[in-house]
């Protein structure tokens, strides 16, 4: 899933490697300041993606109305593994992440047994295993979920009354399905453990990239998608995620993780409380939307929704 970057690649690893060792040192004193209770700047990584940007703008935006705290936000070209790294060196105290990215990544779990189908247990065996392991703190859900979907054309939903992929599972035998290369590889949450979980078989899958995918479910040219949850361009084309009504993929709420030492002598747990499932999936597809589309500015877009939410005043 190139949008969490389940799997940190080795060059992404040495592209970074100058970074950490140039900001580390420093960093490493904030954490520091941090188990004395005295905290000054912060440093917040975004992955790759519009996305974490938004969100970590807001949460830059919160504290720094709400206390003396001076907060960078770092862009990188790295995947979620790297902002675990960065964060256990030091070298930031605070990233945008998923649990299902954090329960599968650094804590090398499963979706399997007690876990499938049960989003809150994986939700809350990635709270406790990230203070215990590594004493690192999960927030609450933001409120959105950026999760595989099965997605169509409005037209095509509106038509077969479809809310839910059990809704679509009737017509899948008639459907041609994109989806990328990797989801029809993956072994057990990929297409054949899809397509058992709920009884039905795609006519066929084509694999091909995302740019291609959205026009190509747009025209015509495929019947359905498996797309991300959250993509601006699911509002820009007018298709439409079915709930994944039997929990088949892996929770991926979007949480805060970041240094313990930090959130406690910040009290980052109470300043950032106001955002705790104040972002719905809607809203989050909404300023991926002005983002990625309409090309607007992460950190304008991140202030207009803390607005609109009564969070902070114009």
């Amino acid at each position: 899933m190139k949008r969490r970057n389940r799997v940190l690649q080795a060059a992404g690893v040495l592209a970074m490697a100058t970074v950490l060792a140039s900001g580390c040192g420093a960093s490493a004193k904030g954490n520091e300041a941090a188990k004395t209770g005295q905290v000054s700047e912060i440093t917040i990584a975004a992955q790759d993606f519009s996305e974490p940007l938004i969100d970590d703008y807001m949460v830059k935006e919160l504290i720094e109305a709400k206390t003396p705290i001076r907060v960078t936000v770092k862009k990188t070209s790295g995947a979620s593994g790297l902002m675990h790294s960065m964060l256990q060196q030091g070298d930031i105290q605070m990233y945008l992440g998923y649990d299902g990215t954090e329960f599968t990544g650094p804590l090398k779990q499963s979706y399997t047994g007690a876990f499938a189908g049960n989003p809150d247990k994986v939700a809350q065996y990635v709270k406790d295993q990230e203070m215990k392991q590594f004493h690192a703190w999960v927030s609450p859900s933001l409120g959105y979920e950026d999760t595989y979907a099965l997605a169509v054309t409005e037209q095509t939903a509106q038509k077969l009354h479809l809310k839910t992929v059990s809704d679509a599972a009737p017509h899948a035998k008639d459907w041609v399905l994109a989806t990328d290369s990797t989801f029809q590889a993956r072994q057990g949450d990929g297409l054949t453990g899809f397509e058992q979980a709920y009884g039905m078989k795609f006519k066929s899958a084509k694999a091909m990239s995302y740019d291609m995918m959205y026009p190509a479910l747009q025209k015509g040219a495929v019947d359905a998608a498996v797309v991300y949850s959250t993509d601006g361009r699911l509002k820009k084309l007018h298709e439409v995620p079915l709930e994944d009504d039997k929990h088949f993929f892996p929770p991926y709420h979007a949480v805060l993780i970041a240094d313990a030492n930090t959130v406690q002598a910040a009290h980052l747990d109470e300043v950032l409380a106001p955002l705790w499932g104040a972002i719905t999936t809607e809203d989050q597809t909404e300023m991926n939307y002005e983002v990625d589309v309409l090309k607007k500015d992460p950190e304008e877009v991140a202030h207009a929704f803390l607005v609109k939410k009564g969070l902070l005043k114009e």
